[in-house]
């Protein structure tokens, strides 16, 4: 019934926001009638979940629990899609979660979600969005202080300054038990971008200031043991649409001045540990015209190969529509896979799915059977994820990460 009532507000809040900005309250409102669907149509499966009755146990399975981060409904441990993926962080199915606005709740709910995920010595990979500006999932309520858009920023502080207030954000993250910070955005300032330029998301339009403040960021973060993901790669600042609501073409307006923030970041002292790819089509870099998130030639080609980058690749979320309107879930989660990706993100929102450890082990045996993937790849991918999560334990996989070589653009 609590569900139901909040699909309800959400369905009321966006037939009031329709006469200011109908687009994007009507793309909002079906999203929540959407997940509100999904998630009754999933239950059905639940059982079988929670008792981990088709839970397969072999080498294999253990390597596909490294390669998805998964989300979750509602914003406390009372939710049961939480309380369940708790149980299969526990199991071993997984092996990362994250959080976005609507699993933000009180300052107790947060902490009773956290500690839920953690419970019995678990040490998941804990994602969410801590940018600054519009993107700050916590709060002051949270005990986080604000933390301006990154544009502001880069116009009002030093790098160095930039750094100690970071740092003093990622000691915020850790005290409440987060472990990745899905930042810096290193996408350039267009202010006509609706998701990046308009929100002030990226710090500038000059390759080399972006670099300076990327690495303030990533630099604050990592003092208090916080992980980053640099996005949206290859460039998504100069795109005219969201790619929340659909693939964003960056093929007339990209140039590759774009991968300059991406290299430079990578040669400095403080590279990311993570890149988040973005669902973005390129027709000049990917003939194919598949988005970029599922794109070897992006991917592998140009971000592992000739980028040099030596850490973990993830998706953007594979629910998003971007990618949900062209491909079925198993097919983005195996087709990202074979494009290079290490780690999959699934809101398992819209198609709530409490099966989705069993059937991710499903659909890569039957793309490995096929020859999409292979058992070498997966495993690779695997190891890099578990390198990554050894370090936050301090672990015997904890090297430090792989300075990428200069191939500024």
């Amino acid at each position: 019934m609590a569900r139901l009532f909040r699909l309800v507000e959400t369905l009321r809040k966006a037939a009031r926001q329709t006469r200011q900005d109908p687009r994007v309250a009507l793309q909002r409102g079906r999203r929540a009638l959407k997940a509100g669907l999904g998630m009754a149509r999933g239950m059905t499966a639940y059982p079988a979940a929670w008792f981990g009755l088709l839970r397969p146990r072999d080498a294999l399975a253990q390597a596909v629990s490294e390669l998805l981060i998964v989300g979750f409904y509602g914003a406390n441990a009372r939710s049961a899609s939480a309380r369940l993926l708790a149980r299969q962080v526990a199991r071993g199915q997984l092996g990362a979660v994250f959080f976005v606005t609507q699993n933000i709740g009180t300052r107790a709910e947060l902490q009773g979600l956290l500690g839920l995920f953690r419970a019995n010595g678990a040490a998941p990979l804990i994602a969410v969005d801590q940018e600054g500006g519009v993107v700050q999932r916590i709060t002051p309520a949270h005990g986080a202080a604000r933390l301006p858009a990154a544009l502001t920023l880069a116009a009002t502080l030093t790098p160095e300054a930039a750094r100690d207030l970071y740092a003093q954000a990622g000691a915020e993250l850790a005290a409440l038990g987060f472990t990745v910070n899905l930042g810096p955005v290193l996408d350039v300032h267009e202010p006509d971008n609706p998701a990046i330029g308009r929100p002030k998301r990226a710090y500038g339009s000059d390759p080399a200031e972006i670099a300076r403040f990327a690495e303030a960021f990533t630099a604050g973060f990592a003092s208090a043991g916080i992980l980053c993901a640099a996005k949206h790669f290859p460039g998504q600042g100069r795109a005219r649409d969201d790619s929340h609501y659909g693939v964003a073409d960056i093929s007339a307006r990209w140039s590759e001045a774009e991968l300059a923030p991406y290299a430079r970041l990578f040669a400095s002292p403080h590279p990311p540990e993570m890149v988040m790819m973005g669902h973005l089509r390129h027709d000049g870099l990917a003939p194919d015209g598949r988005p970029a998130t599922v794109s070897p030639e992006i991917v592998t080609g140009l971000l592992r190969e000739k980028l040099g980058f030596t850490g973990v690749i993830l998706t953007d979320d594979v629910d998003m529509d971007a990618v949900s309107h062209l491909m079925s879930r198993e097919e983005a989660v195996v087709q990202a896979l074979a494009a290079g990706n290490d780690l999959i993100m699934v809101k398992n929102l819209f198609r709530y799915d409490p099966l989705l450890p069993e059937h991710a082990v499903r659909w890569v045996r039957r793309a490995i059977a096929r020859g999409v993937l292979s058992e070498a790849q997966i495993l690779a991918s695997a190891a890099r994820v578990r390198a990554l999560r050894a370090r936050l334990r301090g672990g015997p996989e904890d090297p430090p990460p792989e300075r990428a070589p200069d191939n500024r653009p």
